[in-house]
């Protein structure tokens, strides 16, 4: 039963250590090019996958340490759940706020090529990485690490909404439908992050 659960902690790390790469890597090219472009939709996109990145940073501190210290666990699996619940909540905020200032102020924003690519690849990566995430974490019971399979999820979901409000933006002239993508993915940020905290906080 150790063993299995050693080899979990290997897997559960495995998956962070990626994400920490993959979505550190898109998130800081897709912020580099919401400034360029002026997509809220992308800025959106970036600033969740490197949420998604100091999630996992966090994971890697949590899981190293309960190889060295199991006793101390579920004091660590709190610690970790309750920082998520903070950055889902405060990045859930700020895209709202944004994505409100955005319609409001009628933003026109550019669709690049390479910004629909960088969409379009994370949709193929990011919900694989999400399904591992969340198995793991039912078989780990570790409430920490589905919220951050959730927040992985969430930025596949906000690839295919940044996809298809560039391709809008771009085909058809539809604007509000960049803002509009960033508003959706505030809002099911701030409710996972809510329902995650009740938890937290309860359970």
């Amino acid at each position: 039963m150790a063993t299995d659960r050693a080899d979990l902690l290997a897997s559960a790390l495995r998956l962070s250590f990626f994400t920490i790469a993959w979505n550190g890597a898109v998130g800081a090219i897709a912020l580099a090019l919401s400034v360029a472009d002026g997509s809220l939709a992308l800025a959106s996109f970036g600033l969740s996958a490197l949420l998604d990145v100091s999630a996992s940073v966090v994971l890697v501190w949590r899981f190293r340490k309960e190889q060295r210290d199991p006793v101390a666990a579920d004091r660590l699996e709190r610690h970790a759940q309750g920082y998520i619940v903070v950055a889902m909540l405060a990045v859930g905020v700020y895209i709202a706020v944004q994505g409100v200032r955005s319609l409001v102020g009628g933003a026109h924003p550019q669709a690049s090529a390479f910004g629909v690519t960088l969409a379009a690849v994370s949709l193929v990566v990011l919900p694989v990485l999400a399904w591992r995430k969340l198995d793991v974490a039912t078989r780990l019971a570790s409430q920490a690490l589905r919220g951050d399979g959730v927040l992985t999820g969430a930025t596949a979901v906000l690839a295919a909404t940044t996809l298809t409000a560039l391709l809008l933006n771009s085909k058809l002239g539809w604007w509000w439908a960049d803002p509009t993508a960033a508003l959706l993915v505030a809002a099911a940020l701030t409710t996972e992050g809510m329902r995650i905290g009740v938890r937290h906080r309860f359970g």
